[in-house]
C-alpha cells in the first residue's frame, strides 16, 4: 500500500468528509466543517506526483482541475479533484461510491508504490531527509537517513489508524456489555476483563483475545491515550504494557454534555461561569468526574452568553455543539504538541474561555496563570484532595526561589476551587460530594502569606461568601439517605466537623 493510500484510509477511519493533500504542506482532514491537520510532516511533492500520474492518464492540469474516481484493490472508492496550485499539486479527496466516476474520467485502480532510487522516498520538500543511508544487506537500495526500520510519517499515521481499527473491533463486544450493565469503565487485560459499576470493580465472564490485545498495544505504543466511538458510545482509552502482558482501560463517556442538575451538583456552582477572567480549578482524585464537571460548566457558559471557547484535551471526550458562541476542540498529539504549547497558541486565537484538560507540570501551570492574567477565563482540572491541596500543588510545581512570586500570581488570578468526590449511592449509581471555595480577599491573603494551614477554618466560617465545606456536603447526602455512613466516613477529612454538622442538622 502506498503512503497516499494510507492517508486515504486515515480519512475513512476518522469519518472525515474529505482529506486535502497539497505538495509541501501537512495533510489535513475536513471533519464536521472544521479543518484538522494530521500529526505528520509536510507532504513530499514527488510522492503526490507519483500517485496522481496514473490517475490523469496523460491529461494536463494546465487546462484546469481534473476530477477522477480512484478505486483501491478490494473495492474502496474515492472521488479526487486534482489541480495545480502555486506550490505544486493539490488533491481534494472525498469518500466515493461505486459507479460515481464522471463520464470523462473512468475509475482508476491503485498503482503500485514507487520508490525513487538512491533517496528516501518519503523525503520532505527542499531536500530534507533525502541523504542516502546505509545499504541493507542483500539490497541495492539505501535505507532512509533516519535509520533502518523507521516507518515513513504517512506509514506511521496509517499504522496508528489500523491499530485503532483493531482496538475498536476488540472492545466492541465488551463495550456492549458495559453499556447494558451501566458500567463506567472497561478494564481488559491478558489476565481477564473487569467492569467498574457504581465505582466498584466487578469481575466478569468476558474474555478477549490475548494475542490480539498484545498486538494492538504493541502497534499503538504502550501508555498511549486514544478516543474512540463504538456503536454510538464515545470512549477514552489508554493502552499499556504490564508485567503479565498488555491491557487497555476504556472510560465510557456520555453521548451529551450533562447539566449541573443532571450530575446532582449544587446550584451554587453555576456562579463560576459568571467570571470573565481568572483561573477556576476542579480538583479531586482520579475517576471523580472532574472532566464531566468542566464539560457541564462549558455547556452552561454557552447557554448564557456568546463566547469563543477553546478546549485543550488529552484526548477529546465530550463533543460540544455550540448554541450561542463557538467551541473549538483541540487534542494533544493530534492538533497540539502539549497542553503548554496549546495554551500559547490559544492566546493568539482570540478566546474568551480556555478549557484545559489538566494542570500537569510547571510549564503548563505557568502558561495557564499567564492566560488567566491576560483577561481569559481558564477552566482546568488538577489531581488534589482539597482546595488547600490544589493550591499547594500549583505552588510546589515551581522551584523554591520562584514560589513567593507564584503565590502572589496565583492569589491574583485564582477565582474558585471546586473539589469533588463520587460516592456510591444507595440503590445504585454514584453521587458527588463537593467542596466549593470561592477565592475571597481573605483567602487570597492566606495564599500570599503561605498560611494555607488556616484555609480549612476559613472555609468552615465562609458560608456567607458561598463556601461549602466538604463535610457539609457529605452530611447533606447522609441526612437525605442518599449514601451510607461508611461511605461518608471514608471521604471526610475532619470527622469532628462531620459529627458536629450532623448533630446540628438532626
Amino acid at each position: 500500500m502506498s503512503a497516499i493510500q494510507s492517508l486515504l484510509r486515515v480519512m475513512t477511519l476518522r469519518d472525515a468528509e474529505a482529506i486535502i493533500l497539497e505538495a509541501g504542506k501537512v495533510p489535513s482532514l475536513r471533519r464536521r466543517g472544521q479543518i484538522e491537520k494530521l500529526a505528520m510532516p509536510a507532504l513530499d511533492p514527488q510522492m503526490l506526483a507519483e500517485f496522481a500520474a496514473p490517475l490523469l492518464t496523460g491529461r494536463s492540469l494546465d487546462d484546469g482541475p481534473a476530477s477522477v474516481v480512484f478505486q483501491e484493490p478490494g473495492g474502496a472508492h474515492y472521488q479526487i479533484t486534482l489541480e495545480k496550485v502555486a506550490g505544486g499539486l493539490r488533491a481534494l479527496v472525498r469518500p466515493g461510491k461505486p459507479g460515481a466516476a464522471p463520464a470523462t474520467a473512468p475509475a482508476v485502480t491503485a498503482p503500485p508504490p514507487v520508490r525513487p532510487a538512491g533517496a528516501a522516498w518519503w523525503a520532505q520538500p527542499g531536500g530534507g531527509r533525502t541523504a542516502p543511508g546505509p545499504t541493507a544487506p542483500g539490497s541495492g537500495s539505501p535505507e532512509p537517513a533516519d535509520g533502518p526500520g523507521e516507518p515513513p510519517p504517512a506509514a506511521g499515521a496509517a499504522r496508528a489508524a489500523d491499530g485503532l481499527a483493531r482496538l475498536t473491533r476488540l472492545l466492541a463486544p465488551l463495550v456492549g456489555v458495559a453499556r447494558e450493565r451501566g458500567a463506567s469503565d472497561v478494564i481488559a487485560s491478558t489476565a481477564g476483563v473487569w467492569l467498574r459499576v457504581a465505582g466498584q470493580l466487578e469481575a466478569t465472564e468476558l474474555a478477549c483475545d490475548d494475542a490480539e490485545l498484545t498486538g494492538v498495544v504493541a502497534q499503538l505504543g504502550a501508555s498511549t491515550d486514544h478516543s474512540l466511538e463504538i456503536e454510538g458510545a464515545r470512549l477514552r482509552v489508554n493502552a499499556f504494557d504490564h508485567l503479565g502482558g498488555a491491557g487497555v482501560v476504556a472510560r465510557l463517556i456520555r453521548d451529551h454534555v450533562p447539566g449541573l442538575a443532571e450530575l446532582a451538583l449544587p446550584a451554587e456552582l453555576a456562579a463560576v461561569v459568571d467570571q470573565r477572567d481568572g483561573l477556576v480549578v476542579v480538583a479531586g482524585p482520579t475517576g471523580s468526574g472532574k472532566s464531566t464537571t468542566l464539560a457541564s460548566l462549558v455547556g452552561l457558559i454557552d447557554q448564557r452568553r456568546a463566547a469563543h471557547v477553546i478546549t485543550l484535551e488529552d484526548p477529546i471526550e465530550y463533543r460540544f455543539t455550540a448554541r450561542r458562541g463557538v467551541v473549538h476542540q483541540r487534542e494533544v498529539g493530534r492538533h497540539i504538541a502539549s497542553f503548554a504549547a496549546g495554551l500559547r497558541s490559544a492566546l493568539r486565537e482570540a478566546p474568551d474561555v480556555i478549557l484545559l484538560g489538566e494542570l500537569r507540570d510547571r510549564e503548563t501551570i505557568s502558561a495557564a496563570l499567564t492566560a488567566a492574567e491576560t483577561g481569559h477565563l481558564v477552566l482546568a482540572t488538577l489531581h488534589a484532595p482539597s482546595a488547600a491541596g490544589a493550591i499547594d500543588r500549583i505552588i510546589d510545581a515551581f522551584p523554591e526561589a520562584q514560589q513567593r512570586q507564584a503565590r502572589g500570581q496565583l492569589a491574583a488570578v485564582l477565582r474558585t476551587v471546586i473539589t469533588q468526590y463520587l460516592l456510591p449511592r444507595i440503590g445504585g449509581g454514584r453521587v458527588p460530594a463537593i467542596e466549593l471555595v470561592p477565592i475571597t480577599a481573605a483567602v487570597a491573603n492566606l495564599m500570599r502569606k503561605g498560611d494555607l494551614q488556616m484555609l480549612p477554618s476559613a472555609i468552615q466560617t465562609g458560608r456567607d461568601a458561598g463556601m461549602i465545606p466538604l463535610e457539609r456536603s457529605l452530611v447533606r447526602l447522609l441526612e437525605t439517605g442518599v449514601v451510607a455512613p461508611q461511605a461518608v466516613k471514608a471521604i471526610a477529612a475532619d470527622h469532628d466537623l462531620l459529627a458536629a454538622l450532623s448533630a446540628r442538622l438532626r
